[in-house]
């Protein structure tokens, strides 16, 4: 099985069929501030960004990183504007209510028609700032501009007091360090939205922790995005610990390899009930491997479990081995997944063997034909009981 992983976009339905996709490419070039163009009929109020003046992440000894590719001046612009909703900033720190910020994006969106009419909307971060310090999170959103125009200091639309709307916009290692306390402190609030935007060995790091806490629900919703590698770890561990619910909710994100390594340990410790509910999960050869196995070692209810994952050419050989060996009981209960085809060629192996109960066991498998070659035969030889054993599948 090959391990899809899910991509970061997010998709928001505005009023009147507006419709605003954030990619992943666009999330993550998110998080490198906007590029101010010049423009000549609004020079003062825009500045272009030279090779000099590009984005920057700054991080200040205080735990301070602010990510934005405006110059001090043009800053100040901003930080007038939030005043009217009660963001102001001092000694370099900035306050909501007086109260510290922890995450702050100033952003705005870059609208496009597409082909069809539909207006896709991109989301850009002007400002970005992180507090390890601060307690609430603000977003302020500025109005959209179109494709191909320039950003300026527009009007401001829209102010969220939410995390989600500016997670986007922060340094994944601001990211990654949220996600790291997030789990040390067992708060998982946002634990979507953090590992959307989490670099990898992060997310590698905090599956781990959960399931070393015994968080496996948690951990179960961060596997769509955990390596492989990582997976397989904690799998086993699942199968030490007897965590069986939850490696069978892992699996389907697992590489086929690692859950071969998993089957064997389950096949060690006579866990074959799980085998079977991770089975379809595994490589069809894995699956045909140990139901050969378990026919020769005649464990019929570890066979019967997986029979239904089995190759049809590989049933059909298992249930002959069995047939030629007298293991009916496995047969009768494996013999639902078999062709029709071999299912008659087992028949006759039975029938010739003079087996009345066990043909009496498959014949509601067994074609109308051969059951009446069976039938003629066995009356003409006075076989009465062995005919009544067939009989009620010959009638209608």
């Amino acid at each position: 099985m090959v391990k899809t992983k899910l991509s970061r976009t997010a998709c928001i339905i505005l009023a009147a069929g507006t419709i605003c996709i954030i990619p992943a490419k666009v999330m993550e070039a998110s998080r490198t501030p906007v590029t101010v163009a010049e423009n000549a009929s609004t020079q003062k109020m825009k500045k272009k960004v030279t090779a000099k003046n590009k984005s920057v992440v700054k991080k200040k000894e205080s735990g301070i990183i602010i990510n934005t590719s405006l110059p001090e001046k043009d800053q100040e612009k901003l930080f007038k504007q939030y005043k009217k909703y009660n963001i102001e900033k001092k000694d370099g720190i900035l306050y909501y209510k007086n109260k510290k910020i922890r995450c702050f994006a100033d952003i705005y969106s870059v609208s496009a028609v597409n082909e069809g009419g539909g207006v896709l909307r991109n989301s850009k971060s002007i400002y970005s700032y992180f507090n390890e310090d601060g307690k609430t999170d603000m977003c302020i959103e500025h109005e959209d501009v179109n494709a191909g125009e320039s950003w300026s200091f527009g009007k401001i639309i829209n102010q969220w007091q939410s995390f989600k709307n500016v997670a986007f916009a922060m340094p994944e290692k601001v990211i990654n360090k949220l996600l790291e306390d997030s789990i040390k402190n067992k708060n998982y609030k946002d634990l979507d939205i953090l590992v959307t935007f989490a670099g990898k060995q992060s997310i590698n790091n905090a599956a781990k922790q959960m399931a070393s806490n015994g968080d496996y629900k948690m951990m179960e919703n961060l596997a769509w995005n955990t390596g492989t590698d990582t997976l397989n770890e904690i799998a086993v561990q699942l199968v030490e610990k007897g965590q069986h619910g939850v490696l069978q909710n892992i699996a389907c994100f697992m590489d086929k390899k690692d859950l071969d390594k998993i089957a064997g340990l389950l096949c060690n410790k006579g866990k074959y009930d799980v085998l079977s509910c991770i089975a379809w999960a595994l490589d069809k050869d894995t699956v045909n491997k140990y139901a050969r196995q378990f026919a020769e070692e005649g464990k019929g209810d570890a066979l019967c479990g997986i029979a239904w994952a089995v190759s049809t050419d590989v049933i059909g050989e298992i249930a002959s081995y069995l047939a030629e060996n007298r293991q009916y009981g496995p047969l009768t209960n494996i013999i639902c997944f078999v062709t029709k085809e071999d299912i008659d060629k087992i028949a006759m192996q039975i029938y010739e063997k003079g087996e009345c109960t066990a043909l009496g066991d498959i014949a509601w498998a067994i074609s109308r034909d051969t059951l009446e070659k069976f039938a003629k035969e066995l009356a003409a030889k006075g076989n009465y009981d062995a005919l009544m054993a067939i009989v009620p599948f010959l009638a209608g």
